[in-house]
C-alpha cells in the first residue's frame, strides 16, 4: 500500500476515533454523570491523536525549522487540552481555580495561530530556507497578551466584572483585551491564508479542491464555530468538544498540505530513488541498504570501507561511486563518466581526422549523397556543422597545440555547447518543438563548465510560459557568443529565464553594444556597475524600467 493511501486511512481512523470519544463523552455526561473515567479516557484519546501528529511531524517533515514551529504549535495544543483535562477531572468544584485556568484558552488562541503562521512560511521551500528574524518580533506582543490574560483578575482588561454578580463565578464577560486577542488570531490566520495562497502555485487547469487549499483552515474553523456562536457558546450537545475540534481541524489542514505535496516529506522519494540515473543509495551506519535505485551496483564491505576513507571509489574507468555521510548513515551515488570519456575520445579522433582532412563533414556528405535517407541526415549534419562552425574552428585551434588546464576547461565548455546545441536543434528538427526541460539541462551543463573556468555562475530558470523553439536556440547561441566575445574571461554571469531572457556579466573589458539578431530579436546591452546587463528582446519591444 502506498504512503499516500496509508495517510488517508490514518486521517479517517483519527477522525473516527475523535468522533467516537466525543460521542462517549456526550452520552456519559447526559446519562451517567458520575462516570469518573470520562475525563481520563477523553484526555488519553486526545493525547494519543496529538502524539500521533507529533510522530508525523518528526518522521516525515524534512525541514528542521518547520518541524520546530509545528512542534511548538502541537505542544501548546497538548498543554491546553491537558488544562481542560485537569479542569474536568479535579477543578469542577473549585470555582476560583476553574476561572483562573479558563484564562489559558487565550494562551492557545494567541500561540497556535502564530506558530501556524511560522510553519506556513516554509511551505514549498527548500530544506535550508529560513524566515526573516523580524517575524519573531511577533512573540513580544504574544507574550504581552498572554501575561494580560493570566493576570486578568488584577486589571480585568480581558473580562469585566458585573458588580451585582456573586464572586467568584464562571461568567466571562468579554472586554477590550478579549477582542484584541480575537483580532490577533484572525490576523494570524488571514496572513497564513495569504502565505499558503502564494506557495500553492495552482493553475487554471487544477481541480477546485486544490485551488481552495489556502482557505481550508478558515472555512472549516468558521463552519465548526457557527453552532457555538449561534448559542453564545452554551450548547447542550456538541459533535466534538469545541476546543478539541478547533485544534484537530488545524491538524487536519496540515495533514492535507502534506497529502497534496505542499510540504515535502521523506516518504515521497521511493520512486525518485528507484528511477534515479545516478544510482542513489542510502545505507545505515552498519552498511545495510535502506533505499536504493534499480540500477545501483552492490556495495561490498571492501567498497564501503574504501568509500569511507576516500569518499569516492572507481568501480570501472567510467563509473565512480561517491559517499556523503548523513545523520545515521551514508548517501552513496554513482557518476557515469562514459559519455564524457566517449566525448573526449571523440574529440581526440576528430582532432586526428581534422589534421588529415580539413573538411570531414563535406566529404561525408559527398560519399553518402547517393542514398536519399542518409542524404537527409547528412543535410541535418551539414546544417548543424554550419551553425557551430565557429566553435569547431575554435576547438581545432585549441586542440592543435599543447594546452593548459584553463584551455582544457575552455575545450570542455565549447564541446558542451556543441553537444547541447546540436541536441536542441535535432529535437526541434524531429518534433517541431523543444521541451523546456531540455533548455534547463543545457544551461545547467553550460553553468557547470563555466564554473570550471572560475566564472561564478548562477541560473534562475523560472519561465512564465513555454518559450518558442527559435528563442531557445537563440538563448544558447547568445550565451556562447557572450562568452567568446569576452574571451571566456569573466568574473561572474547570472542567467535569468523568466518572462524575459537576461544575462548579467561582470569582469570583462570587452564593450558590448546593442545589435539585431536573427528571428526578429535584438540584444539590448545596458552598462551596469562592474559589467553589463544583456537582454533578448523582440524587435519593437520596449524595456520597462
Amino acid at each position: 500500500m502506498s504512503e499516500h493511501k496509508k495517510s488517508i486511512i490514518w486521517l479517517f481512523s483519527a477522525a473516527a476515533l475523535l468522533f467516537a470519544v466525543s460521542a462517549y463523552r456526550q452520552l456519559s455526561m447526559r446519562y451517567w454523570p458520575e462516570d469518573f473515567l470520562r475525563p481520563y479516557l477523553v484526555w488519553v484519546v486526545y493525547m494519543l491523536l496529538l502524539f500521533g501528529w507529533q510522530y508525523t511531524i518528526t518522521t516525515k517533515i524534512m525541514q528542521k525549522s518547520m518541524r520546530s514551529h509545528l512542534t511548538a504549535q502541537n505542544i501548546v495544543s497538548i498543554l491546553y487540552l491537558t488544562v481542560r483535562y485537569v479542569q474536568d477531572a479535579f477543578l469542577y468544584v473549585n470555582i476560583p481555580w476553574m476561572r483562573f485556568t479558563g484564562y489559558f484558552i487565550n494562551i492557545a488562541a494567541i500561540f497556535i495561530p502564530l506558530f501556524g503562521l511560522y510553519g506556513a512560511f516554509y511551505l514549498g521551500k527548500a530544506e535550508d530556507y529560513r524566515i526573516s528574524r523580524k517575524w519573531y518580533l511577533l512573540l513580544i506582543p504574544a507574550c504581552f497578551l498572554s501575561m494580560l490574560a493570566l493576570t486578568d483578575d488584577l486589571h480585568h482588561f480581558l473580562y469585566y466584572i458585573v458588580p451585582e454578580e456573586p464572586q467568584p463565578n464562571l461568567y466571562f464577560h468579554p472586554y477590550i483585551g478579549t477582542y484584541m486577542i480575537h483580532i490577533w488570531a484572525l490576523g494570524m490566520i488571514m496572513y497564513q491564508v495569504y502565505v499558503i495562497y502564494q506557495r500553492n502555485g495552482t493553475t487554471k487547469s487544477d481541480p477546485l479542491y486544490q485551488k481552495l487549499i489556502p482557505f481550508y483552515e478558515p472555512i472549516l474553523l468558521f463552519l465548526f464555530s457557527i453552532p457555538y456562536a449561534a448559542t453564545a457558546y452554551v450548547v447542550r450537545f456538541e459533535l466534538v468538544e469545541y476546543s478539541a475540534g478547533l485544534i484537530f481541524i488545524i491538524v487536519l489542514c496540515w495533514q492535507l498540505y502534506i497529502l497534496v505535496g505542499l510540504i515535502p516529506v521523506n516518504t515521497q522519494y521511493e520512486e525518485v530513488f528507484r528511477r534515479s540515473t545516478v544510482a542513489m543509495q542510502i545505507l545505515s551506519s552498519s552498511g545495510e541498504t535502506i533505499a536504493t535505485s534499480e540500477n545501483a551496483a552492490d556495495i561490498t564491505p571492501v567498497i564501503l570501507e574504501a568509500l569511507k576513507q576516500n569518499q569516492h571509489f572507481s568501480v570501472t574507468k567510467d563509473i565512480i561511486m561517491h559517499l556523503h555521510q548523513i545523520p545515521g548513515g551514508y548517501m552513496v551515488w554513482q557518476t557515469d563518466l562514459s559519455q564524457i570519456n566517449h566525448a573526449l575520445r571523440e574529440l581526440q579522433r576528430l582532432n586526428a581526422e581534422l589534421e588529415e582532412e580539413q573538411d570531414l563533414l563535406a566529404q561525408e556528405i559527398r560519399i553518402q549523397s547517393d542514398e536519399t535517407s542518409i542524404q537527409a541526415r547528412n543535410d541535418i549534419y551539414d546544417s548543424l556543422s554550419s551553425e557551430v562552425a565557429g566553435q569547431l574552428v575554435l576547438l581545432t585551434a585549441l586542440l592543435s597545440e599543447s594546452f593548459s588546464t584553463d584551455d582544457w576547461n575552455r575545450i570542455c565548455l565549447i564541446g558542451t555547447y556543441i553537444k547541447r546545441f546540436c541536441n536542441l536543434r535535432l529535437t526541434y528538427q524531429e518534433q517541431q518543438t523543444i521541451p523546456m526541460g531540455d533548455l534547463a539541462i543545457s544551461l545547467q551543463d553550460m553553468a557547470k563548465c563555466m564554473k570550471n573556468l572560475e566564472i561564478r555562475t548562477s541560473l534562475d530558470f523560472c519561465p512564465t510560459s513555454n518559450l518558442a523553439p527559435e528563442l531557445i536556440l537563440l538563448i544558447m547561441k547568445t550565451l556562447e557568443t557572450i562568452l567568446e566575445e569576452a574571451d571566456f574571461c569573466l568574473t561572474s554571469i547570472a542567467i535569468r529565464i523568466s518572462d524575459r531572457v537576461c544575462f548579467e556579466i561582470t569582469g570583462t573589458d570587452h564593450e558590448f553594444v546593442p545589435r539585431f539578431l536573427e528571428g526578429g530579436y535584438r540584444l539590448q546591452a545596458e552598462k551596469v556597475p562592474a559589467g553589463y546587463r544583456l537582454m533578448l528582446l523582440k524587435e519593437g519591444e520596449v524595456l520597462q524600467s
